[in-house]
Formats: structure tokens, sequence, C-alpha cells
């Protein structure tokens, strides 16, 4: 029993309990608010994530069930899906890729950099073709030359590159201190100008200057202290890509005109040929593929399927397209095709012959291949700018994922120019085209992107026999 003298104690005792207790019933709401949302936001991540992992099942299912892979090309290797995972919605991409597309492949010849080379002017006709110029236009011209090291063996560096410049140009017109290059698209950098040369009809130029191809002094350096460095020119690693341009300035008039002007390059110490490239077109020439000079051969190489499933047995169909790009009728003499490593011909041939080619199983660079070889008496004869066929069939099996590729030499009957001889390119050389590695055949893998709101989950899947094989899952 509470006296009547404690009462005002009580009374201030509760006075207090129900000031503590108010703050404390606050806090402690704000304890079960704040509970509440955690608790809502991490229901949500959670259900991103297993949305996210549910579709990176559904791809799995896709490509083992629905024939999803299919649906790609090399020309066209990324898919985008989407998955609905109520009441979430998953973006989804899908890149096909070969793996050893990465690195150095094993060539079928003793080449190792291809050397490729594009051409842009200053006023061209239109701004999709840079190379198309009008009749009697001034003209800065902008060459730029990619070497790309293709193939595994970097034992040998790059000892000198040669440019072989069409007819039209002389050594005035080029622009000094416009050379430079550039490693794996990086920033442009200044090199010397190189050495100019003036065989009979066409010059060339040659990088490092001094560079003397007969006793192979003076390469390209390795010394970053030398003056033929050349911000490492030398020394590539697979698949690296380097490049050089320049600039040259011509008034295009007269004999100019209605005409293509190509270029070709020549790497030391290989004596490799890049064939005719950069055409630079002016006018309306009668032939608008085929090259004022030196046009020779090209070919293409084309595979179909492009895209086959692991552990499969798959025919190949090979469609070798050779075009003549001379101004005159030239003659195709011996046809050389190396198939990739596991791959049989099964034929038959047809186009500009129907006989079977002669097979012989060597070790190529360490490799072991079959080539196909047609020999042709007398001579297949190609018109300026015509296109020739040869097609076959080949059946491989492949268990590993990547891209095999196919090689195509042919051999024609045309003379060495004297601009190339003297610098030691033998006729053997200058008249046996190559395709490099072309005819691309794959067996995939996917890199896979599920992404749920922010959620992402990367993996990579590769086609083994009978289903899928998951070589990288990750979260973030």
């Amino acid at each position: 029993m509470i006296k009547k003298r404690e009462v005002g104690q009580v009374f201030l005792l509760v006075l207090v309990l129900l000031a503590i207790g108010s703050t404390l019933a606050i806090q402690a709401l704000r304890l079960t608010d704040t509970s509440l949302k955690s608790t809502q936001i991490a229901t949500r991540q959670t259900q991103l994530l297993y949305a996210a992992d549910t579709a990176q099942e559904y791809i799995l299912w896709k490509l083992m069930h629905d024939d999803f892979g299919n649906e790609f090309t090399t020309e066209d290797p990324v898919g985008y899906l989407t998955c609905d995972t109520c009441p979430i919605s998953v973006n989804l991409t899908v890149v096909m890729r070969a793996v050893p597309g990465k690195g150095g492949i094993t060539l079928a010849t003793e080449d190792v950099i291809q050397p490729t080379k594009t051409v842009s002017a200053s006023s061209p006709v239109s701004p999709d073709t840079p190379d198309i110029i009008a009749n009697n236009t001034f003209q800065t011209v902008t060459y730029t030359i990619k070497l790309e090291q293709l193939s595994s063996n970097t034992t040998r560096g790059l000892d000198a590159v040669y440019e072989i410049l069409p007819d039209i140009y002389d050594d005035s017109e080029f622009i000094p201190s416009s050379c430079e290059m550039r490693t794996d698209g990086g920033p442009w950098l200044s090199i010397p100008d190189p050495a100019f040369e003036n065989p009979p009809s066409r010059w060339r130029l040659k990088w490092p200057a001094n560079y003397n191809p007969d006793t192979e002094a003076n390469p390209f350096s390795s010394d970053n202290a030398s003056a033929n460095y050349f911000h490492g020119m030398r020394d590539f690693t697979p698949r690296q890509v380097k490049e050089i341009r320049f600039q040259l300035q011509h008034d295009f008039k007269g004999d100019d005109n209605n005409r293509v002007h190509c270029n070709w390059i020549v790497l030391k110490p290989w004596d490799t040929l890049s064939g005719p490239q950069a055409p630079l077109t002016v006018g309306n020439p009668a032939n608008p593929g085929v090259c004022d000079n030196d046009g020779l051969i090209q070919i293409v190489k084309i595979s179909d399927p492009e895209i086959i499933p692991p552990g499969v047995e798959t025919d190949i169909d090979y469609n070798v397209q050779i075009t003549n790009q001379d101004g005159f009728t030239n003659h195709i003499e011996e046809v050389y095709d190396y198939l990739p490593p596991g791959f049989t011909y099964t034929g038959p041939t047809s186009g500009f012959s129907t006989d079977d080619p002669e097979e012989t199983e060597k070790t190529i660079n360490g490799i072991d291949r079959w080539q196909l070889y047609w020999a042709f008496s007398p001579a297949i004869s190609i018109a300026a700018g015509e296109t020739l066929h040869l097609n076959f069939t080949a059946t491989t099996t492949k268990d590993v994922s990547g891209s095999y590729y196919n090689e195509v030499q042919v051999v024609s009957d045309v003379a060495i120019p004297q601009v190339f001889q003297d610098i030691g390119i033998t006729g053997d050389e200058y008249y046996t085209c190559y395709s490099w590695n072309s005819g691309t055949v794959t067996v995939p893998t996917y890199d896979s992107r599920a992404d749920a709101d922010g959620i992402i989950i990367d993996s990579n899947l590769a086609l083994v026999v009978g289903g899928v094989s998951i070589t990288s899952y990750q979260m973030r």
C-alpha cells in the first residue's frame, strides 16, 4: 500500500518512466522499420541473383536442346535474349568465340606476319569510299600498313618493311616526317622517314632506311637505344598488330585517270609478299577490280558450314575463289590446298577442274596435315578481272573448341618485275599466291552475361560431346 507521503515520489517515477519509455519506443519502432526495409532489400537482391542464375540455366538449355548455337555466324557472333523470371526480366548477351583465336596459329608456309594495306584520299567522291577519287584532282593520300603476327613462331623478328608504290608516284611527292607507327591501336608515334629506291618504272620505300637486303645488315633493332628501334617494331607477340602510316601528295591527271593503282608490301627476312593491296580507284576504270600494274591473283576461301558441333562427323564444303587482278589473261598452273589438322578430303572436286587432287600427308611446321595438289597441263586461262571457282568437300570430327583454318597457294606463270628482283624476291616467291588462314571452321565457346537489374553473372560455356561444359562462372 502506497502511503500518502509517497504518492508524489511515485508520480515523479511514472513521469520519468514515461519519458524514457517513449524515447525507447520511438527507437524500437525505427529499428523495426529499418529491419523491415533491410529484409526487403536483401530479399530483392536474392531474387535478382536467382533470376540471373536461372537465365544462365536458360542459355545452357538453349545450347543443348534448342539449336541456339546455329544462330551465330563468324560475321555476326553476338546474340541478345530476354528471360522473364516472374516478376524479374533478365537481359542476356551471348558472344560466340573460339579460344585459339586469342593466340598464334601454325601456318603452312614460313610466313609469320600477315601484311595488309589500306588507302584513303583527302577528297574522295564519298566519305564511305575513301579509296575512290575523281579524275583530275589533287589529293593528299594516306597509306596504312597493318602487320599482324598470326604465327605462334616468334623466334625471329621483323628485319625490314618494303613498300612498292604504284608507278604514278615519285620521291618528290612524299610528305616528309609523315611516318608514324602504333601498336595494338595505341597512340601514333613518329618514326624516321624511309629510304627511297628507284629501280626501273616504280619507286619503293624501305624501313629502316639503312637496311641492306644482301647482307641483312642494319635491320629493325630490339635495342631501345638504337636508331633502328622504331618503338619496338622488330619484336611481335602472337596476334599483336603494328601499323605504319605515311602520306604522299599527287596531282591525278592524264594517264593517272580511269585506272586502279595498287601497292605491294614485302617483309624481310621471310620475303613475305602481301599481293596487290590498297587499290586507289581514279575515275571510271574499264575493269574496276583490276590493278593497273602487277595485280596478279587474289584468293578467297569460303567454308560451309562455318560452325560445327563437337564430336559429330561433319562434311565441310570448301569454295576456293581465284580472281585475276592483272590487266591481262593469266594462267593457273598449280593449286596447293592445306587442310586443317584432322580434316580429310572426301570430294568430289568441281568448278574449273573435276579431277581429284593428289593427296599427301605431311608434317608442316610440326603439324600433321593433308596437302591436296592439282596440276594443270595445259594451264587454266583466267581473263583480266575474272573469278574462277574450285569446289570440294572435306570431312572432320572435332572435339576441341577452336578455329580451324585452311590455306591455299595458287601458282601462275607471270614474270617477276625488276622492282621485286632487286630486293631478293625469286620468281617462285612472286607468282605463288597465298590465301593466308581462311576457310575458317569453328567449334565455338560462348561468353554469356545475365544482367538482372544490376546483378550480373558472367560465364563461359564450351560445347562438348553430349552437353555443355561451364569453364568459368562469376557473380558481381
